[in-house]
């Protein structure tokens, strides 16, 4: 069991368990990343209770018992404190269903996805569908009112960062923008 004090912003000291507290399991660099991120993002606003609740969720899927319950749940948790769009659930929660393998890395996405545009794009976690062929994969878009010169490069650097958590997957999760205004 792994645990750090953080500070919060009011200046009390609490205890924060890292992933090693729910999983006898060595995770991969990029997945201690996600916890460790996930944990840190959510210090502040949220309970203990619901953030315990999250992390063994999570903890679930290295054990392979995710089910859409617990997509679900960690989808509407994030959506709710990232404040990103996620207009079919259905379809997203299915497609993780069918690629489990990418289920973390989606996290890991959306968390860094926020982290780089947060209040200056609206983000939106939906299932691509290719009109021409049969291709389904998940796809994150940031869309801006207005567009920064440097978008596609920082989209880059978040791709690079969750790249390793989908090598070899046989799901895909894309960031991207189409460059459309932000909807309604």
């Amino acid at each position: 069991m792994q645990e750090y004090a953080v500070t919060s912003a009011f200046g009390n000291f609490r205890p924060m368990k890292t992933y090693h507290a729910v999983s006898n399991e060595i995770p991969e660099p990029w997945r201690i990343r996600l916890y460790e991120r996930i944990g840190f993002r959510f210090q502040n606003t949220v309970t203990e209770s619901s953030q315990s609740e999250f992390f063994i969720d999570i903890a679930d899927l290295v054990k392979n018992s995710i089910n859409a319950v617990t997509i679900e749940n960690s989808l509407h948790f994030l959506k709710s404190y990232l404040d990103f769009r996620f207009p079919n659930p259905e379809e997203v929660i299915d497609y993780l269903q069918k690629h489990r393998g990418v289920y973390d890395a989606t996290l890991l996405a959306c968390v860094l996805t926020d982290e780089e545009f947060g209040s200056r794009a609206q983000i939106s976690l939906e299932l691509y569908k290719d009109p021409e062929i049969d291709d389904r994969y998940l796809t994150i878009y940031v869309r801006q009112t207005e567009y920064e010169t440097d978008i596609i490069e920082k989209i880059d650097s978040v791709c690079k960062q969750f790249a390793p958590a989908i090598t070899g997957e046989s799901g895909y999760v894309l960031v991207t923008t189409d460059f459309h205004p932000p909807l309604e």
